[in-house]
């Protein structure tokens, strides 16, 4: 029951009542009456409303059903103050009780039509439809509509990198020189980035609980540090920090850094994963191809050197949502119930995350976020390329330029030159001439 607030739509880019005349128009295509909606994400997005009531994801327990002439809310209504309610009436938008939704299933007409997702509907809302209702089991609209960023929110999720950039550079700062000076831990050093993020404006919360590991912790991927396991940090070796925060857009970024001495191999792994990083954020594909047919540029300097990595390279990214969103996604792996290689579309965010993870010893990833865009048209069709929209450094201190091509070293310096443009002037003039060099 955590309160709600409207997105407006100088963040959302699209009304409400624009949102539902799509979907009402995708549901006439399919030639559907009843639409049966329970992603949280999905309603949150199609309502322009977010709330609190899961951790790091900004959603509101309910229900939605929205018919040819009817939009109903099935919600915990006494979180509905004033505000919200007048936003919905000029909407057109009904609310009822939470678990109204199970006195209202059985009263659709057996001659209905219902458009639905059932692999996210409950079993009991399934089960309680007319046997004889046509059922169309299809993704929900919304899904695709809310993967394709307009430009507001695209604008919007830029600004926000540059603010979590700004924490991420200065939090990184403050590790590499006070490393070995100042005791540290998995759990203080999540918490001093925590607190640069906070300093920003719109700052709303973590995307996720911070996941701060490092040495062998960092060979498990979703390590998140406990009191228990709270590690001291060393100056030598490595620290493995995924995290995010959602401001005017989500953003989910992540560093591995050089604490100290670190060994050829180490060195070897850490290159390769900045190469295979560098690879597909600067990609070049015709319109059609999806996230399959470019994971292997990620993953091809690993796989050259025999590793690889046991997950997605990356995933789509909600706006002021959840962090992991469909259809778009970077995997070389078919995976029908991920339901996540969608074609790349123009707007579409996806993270380029590729890692080596070496049990007992360390774990590597370098995380950006890319917004997919138009390139060229010619005889061969619609060229796409990618934007890279995280702004921090990659540390230079794991790299060894003698792997690189000429290429892949011009393509990281360009990164560079573009990072140090966006951040330099936010940072103070000794955070400058580090961030320079």
């Amino acid at each position: 029951k955590a309160p709600l607030f409207i997105l407006e739509e100088k963040y959302s880019g699209k009304s409400t009542a624009e949102k539902i005349k799509d979907v009402r128009a995708k549901m006439a295509e399919e030639g559907a009456d009843v639409h049966i909606l329970t992603s949280l994400c999905d309603i949150a997005w199609l309502l322009n409303i977010r709330g609190g009531d899961i951790q790091s994801v900004p959603v509101v327990l309910s229900y939605l059903v929205l018919t040819r002439d009817q939009c109903i809310w099935f919600l915990q209504e006494e979180v509905v103050d004033d505000t919200i309610r007048a936003y919905l009436k000029e909407n057109h938008i009904e609310t009822r009780p939470y678990d109204d939704i199970y006195t209202y299933v059985p009263t659709i007409p057996e001659s209905a039509v219902v458009l639905m997702n059932k692999s996210s509907v409950n079993y009991r809302i399934c089960s309680e439809l007319n046997k004889n209702i046509q059922v169309i089991n299809k993704p929900n609209p919304t899904e695709l509509m809310k993967a394709v960023k307009n430009p507001v929110e695209v604008d919007n999720t830029r600004l926000a990198h540059v603010k979590d950039g700004v924490a991420v550079t200065k939090f990184m700062y403050w590790l590499k020189t006070n490393i070995g000076k100042i005791p540290m831990t998995e759990i203080s050093a999540s918490d001093y980035l925590e607190a640069r993020r906070r300093e920003q404006e719109n700052f709303i919360d973590l995307s996720f609980t911070t996941i701060s590991a490092y040495g062998a912790n960092a060979a498990m991927m979703h390590y998140s540090a406990t009191p228990e396991s709270n590690t001291e940090l060393k100056p030598e070796g490595f620290l493995l920090v995924d995290s995010g925060g959602p401001y005017e857009g989500t953003t989910d970024i992540t560093r591995t850094f050089v604490l100290g001495p670190i060994s050829d191999e180490m060195k070897q792994h850490f290159t390769a994963v900045c190469r295979s990083n560098m690879k597909l954020a600067n990609a070049k594909f015709l319109y059609g191809a999806c996230g399959l047919n470019l994971d292997i540029l990620a993953r091809g300097p690993l796989w050259d050197m025999g590793i690889d990595y046991k997950c997605g390279t990356g995933h789509g990214v909600g706006y002021i949502l959840n962090v992991h969103e469909g259809p778009n996604g970077f995997r070389w792996k078919i995976v029908p119930e991920r339901h996540d290689s969608g074609v790349l579309e123009e707007g579409m965010i996806t993270t380029d995350e590729p890692g080596v993870y070496l049990e007992g010893k360390y774990g590597i990833r370098t995380e950006n976020e890319l917004v997919c865009r138009k390139a060229e048209k010619n005889e061969y069709g619609q060229f796409m390329e990618f934007e890279n929209i995280t702004y921090a450094p990659i540390d230079l201190d794991g790299i060894d330029p003698e792997q690189m091509s000429p290429r892949e070293k011009q393509m990281l310096n360009d990164y560079h030159k573009k990072v140090y443009e966006v951040l330099s002037p936010y940072m103070t003039e000794e955070e400058n001439e580090w961030l320079k060099k």
